[in-house]
């Protein structure tokens, strides 16, 4: 399975460590049982290890849309994305400005690091 998730409940944190390529149908699943249990507040997508190549903008679109609409029961939670290289990365900013036009009850970023994204989970400081 190329999506991983992984919770600690005592940091209120979970992470899901995405590798390979994987199918759309999978992140869907993934964010649906995310958000069909009792979330965390903090939330990390570590996609260092995956495979973009077939993702479009279209899709990540609806992703955030979803996210969104799921996302009222962590509001004022916060979400990082890690994208070290430059093609995950951008496609990481892309839905950081979707997450913004989707008016996301979370907020949003990405990092190029795992320390830069999990530092600013921990700071408590949604900016």
């Amino acid at each position: 399975m190329p999506i991983k998730t992984t919770r600690d409940k005592g940091q209120n944190l979970t992470i899901h460590v995405v590798t390979g390529s994987y199918s759309e149908e999978e992140m869907y699943r993934v964010l649906e049982n995310f958000y069909g249990q009792k979330t965390t507040a903090l939330e990390l997508w570590d996609m260092s290890q995956a495979e973009l190549a077939h993702v479009t903008p279209s899709m990540l679109q609806k992703f955030i849309r979803r996210a969104a609409e799921l996302g009222m029961s962590r509001r004022g939670g916060q979400t990082a994305v890690v994208a070290p290289d430059d093609l995950q990365y951008g496609l990481g900013r892309m839905s950081e400005t979707l997450s913004e036009l989707e008016s996301t009850p979370f907020s949003f970023r990405v990092f190029r690091s795992r320390k830069d994204a999990l530092l600013w989970l921990k700071s408590g400081n949604s900016s």
